[in-house]
């Protein structure tokens, strides 16, 4: 039960830490600009007036990988971490 909390814990920071990322370096966004949005690769961008916004699925996927990843390598460590005492 407490590595499920730790996991639920691991993810909400991930996903915080994703959102500031998202603040900080997600560019300009205006109404007719096509203002892409992801990091470290862009998974969405804005449409225009004359086009309709869209998924960069490629993006979205490695995105979602490379937090899956860190989740876990984070979760781990502060499980072998609490073992090892």
């Amino acid at each position: 039960m407490r590595f499920m909390f730790r996991s639920a814990i691991t993810i909400a920071l991930s996903i915080v830490v994703f959102e500031i990322t998202q603040l900080l370096f997600g560019g300009a966004h205006c109404y007719d600009c096509g203002a892409r949005y992801g990091f470290p690769l862009s998974y969405m961008q804005d449409g225009t007036y004359a086009s309709h916004g869209q998924v960069l699925w490629i993006g979205f996927l490695v995105d979602f990988a490379i937090a899956a990843s860190v989740s876990t390598i984070a979760t781990w460590a502060w499980h072998s971490k609490k073992l090892s005492k």
